[in-house]
């Protein structure tokens, strides 16, 4: 097998998701508690592992447009430093009912028993090759 190959084809598959996983890891982010957007990217980078990094210019384009549907609603607080004032987002409730409804769609059908068979057998088989 062309092990440089199928490198560069999941290369190219998880550009495009990561694309689609930025508004699931903020809304997770901001589920569990009220942040500033260093901390947003810092938990999204702890709980993948390193493996979902988000350009800042990014994340703030993901949260004004969250903040423009009201499921982000923004404040300012000092700084604890003494510096600029900083901007927490923190979910709305309907941010949280829209993370709900899109969990029950799209995630929770990946934590049944079949999927996560086939999930251990997709693993067990990538570490023989």
């Amino acid at each position: 097998m062309d092990n440089d190959y199928v490198d560069e084809l999941v290369y190219e598959w998880d550009e495009v998701y990561k694309k689609g996983q930025l508004s699931l890891w903020v809304l997770l982010s901001l589920y569990d508690g009220k942040k500033y957007a260093a901390e947003i990217a810092e938990f999204m980078n702890r709980v993948t592992n390193g493996t979902f990094e988000v350009q800042e210019q990014s994340l703030y384009r993901a949260l004004r447009r969250f903040k423009g549907m009201r499921m982000v609603s923004v404040s300012e607080e000092d700084s604890p430093n003494g510096g600029p004032k900083r901007k927490f987002y923190e979910l709305t409730q309907i941010g949280k009912a829209v993370l709900a409804q899109f969990v029950e769609l799209h995630i929770t059908p990946l934590t049944k028993h079949d999927i996560a068979v086939l999930l251990s057998s997709i693993q067990q088989e990538g570490t023989k090759s």
